[in-house]
């Protein structure tokens, strides 16, 4: 079963998907394109905030380039270089429905830890988005809120815990199902998925299960993964 049957997501139906929260957003974009790519789908890949480009995409930095690359490449990053060397939005992702049949959107930023709330400006979702997926790594659970979590003040204010807090799996439920937290500005018409990643042992995937279930009686859905090394980041898939 494919990343996108895992989600309950259709890329005909959910054109506009917008990934947020901690670990796991990139390599799922990633697979997602390939998936979608491998149906005989055209993809864009793009972001609100910043990514690291991928050394295996052709980079279209602007509507005009994004079009004439997709007529040689199944799937094409959209974005402009920053000072830093990462990429940034380089046009209204709504824009490139009319161009591919698929828009993968990274649209916040964790600094690379597996659990996050957001920030007033987070995260930043077109409104033309058809789903949304919140991302996690089970490597949060069992760790302090200080340890682990990107913006740990938000977390513990959404939480009412304090930075020594020990991550439990109805935290990370109940922070991936916030509107404070993983649902922050998603849409009404948007369709909502939570991935739960970094499933790589036992434990990891009880914890999963763990949070699946409490997210299912929120009528949620929810997919369990982990991607072994070289899967990370997409890095093997193109």
């Amino acid at each position: 079963m494919g990343i996108w049957e895992r989600l309950d997501l259709d890329p005909a139906i959910h054109r506009m998907v917008a990934l947020v929260g901690g670990g796991g957003k990139s390599s799922t974009m990633y697979a997602m394109a390939k998936q979608a790519a491998d149906s005989g789908r055209t993809v864009v890949v793009t972001t609100t905030t910043h990514i690291l480009p991928h050394p295996g995409l052709p980079l279209a930095g602007n509507p005009a380039q994004l079009a004439a690359l997709l007529q040689a490449h199944p799937v094409v990053t959209l974005g402009a270089y920053d000072s830093r060397g990462k990429l940034t939005g380089a046009a209204d992702p709504a824009s490139c429905l009319a161009l591919a049949d698929v828009v993968l959107i990274e649209a916040d930023g964790a600094k690379l830890r597996p659990l996050k709330a957001p920030a007033d400006h987070e995260p930043v979702i077109p409104t033309a988005c058809h789903a949304v997926i919140a991302s996690a790594g089970l490597d949060c659970v069992g760790r302090s809120i200080g340890e682990i979590c990107h913006r740990p003040e938000r977390v513990c204010a959404l939480l009412g815990a304090d930075l020594d807090h020990s991550i439990t799996p109805a935290d990370v439920a109940a922070i991936l199902s916030s509107p404070l937290g993983g649902r922050k500005d998603v849409g009404q018409a948007m369709a909502f998925r939570c991935l739960l990643n970094k499933a790589d042992d036992d434990a990891r995937r009880a914890w999963g299960e763990e949070i699946r279930a409490l997210l299912a009686r929120q009528g949620i859905h929810s997919a369990i993964t982990y991607y072994r090394e070289e899967e990370r980041g997409g890095l093997c898939l193109f």
